[in-house]
């Protein structure tokens, strides 16, 4: 319903006149133009995927070193409680 009530807004041809007046402003048809606006949001959207590869690279990295100090933390431990049962053993004997 509201695009009808538009169109009875709008005068007959309208359309045709801002068509004519992109052409005039910018030299180019319209469908020029909304491809350039296509091709523009893609190259964006190229760039916003590849921004967000390299922030979730860059995450993943920082999350392998922290894994990695963890399981080396781990094993640290792992060794001293080992050898506390060991010491714990030997000094009952």
């Amino acid at each position: 319903m509201n695009g009808v009530a538009l169109q009875l807004l709008a005068p007959p041809g309208m359309s045709s006149d801002l068509e004519q007046l992109l052409k005039d402003l910018f030299g180019e048809p319209l469908n020029r133009l909304n491809q350039f606006q296509s091709e523009q949001v893609k190259r964006l959207q190229a760039k916003l995927q590849e921004l967000a590869r390299e922030a979730l690279k860059d995450e993943l990295a920082k999350l392998h070193t922290e894994v990695a100090e963890l399981r080396a933390r781990v094993v640290t431990l792992e060794t001293e409680r080992a050898q506390a049962a060991a010491d714990s053993i030997q000094s009952s004997f």
